[in-house]
């Protein structure tokens, strides 16, 4: 009988010891994914608002490069004009305007596209946000779960 007793003892003892813990170790671990996942947040929030502060520097850029090349692209126009009357000096002006305004749009082509990069940077950045968020959320519910 003592046996019995015994042995129902340290059966009793060994399940409620692999319950109780693996629900200790199920917190533990949600907790730790939920403040992972609150740490990724902040740090894209930290990356979104750098991106945004951003933003209107490089739109301000894009506008003047944009400006600077058409007002070059005039200037080579009217040398070329000067030009046409075959003057060697003239010609090689217009050709020299000509490449400068070729450079003053790349310059615009490249401000333009860093405005858009930097847009989809806060587009994509605000969709990881989103994503995160989402998970924290479900890390909580499963926290609440396991608590009770």
């Amino acid at each position: 009988m003592k046996k019995v007793i015994l042995l129902f003892t340290v059966v009793l003892l060994g399940i409620t010891t692999q319950v109780f813990p693996q629900n200790t170790i199920d917190t533990v671990k949600l907790n730790k994914q939920y403040t992972d996942v609150s740490k990724d947040i902040a740090d894209l929030q930290v990356k979104l608002q750098d991106a945004q502060s951003k933003l209107p520097t490089y739109q301000s850029k894009a506008q003047d490069a944009t400006l600077q090349s058409k007002e070059v692209a005039l200037q080579s126009s009217a040398q070329a004009q000067k030009a046409s009357d075959g003057n060697y000096d003239q010609t090689q002006k217009a050709r020299n305007k000509a490449k400068r305004a070729a450079n003053k749009s790349a310059d615009a082509k490249d401000a333009n596209n860093n405005v858009k990069d930097l847009n989809n940077k806060i587009k994509d950045l605000s969709k990881e946000i989103s994503k995160k968020q989402k998970q924290q959320q479900e890390l909580q519910a499963k926290i609440t779960e396991a608590k009770s």
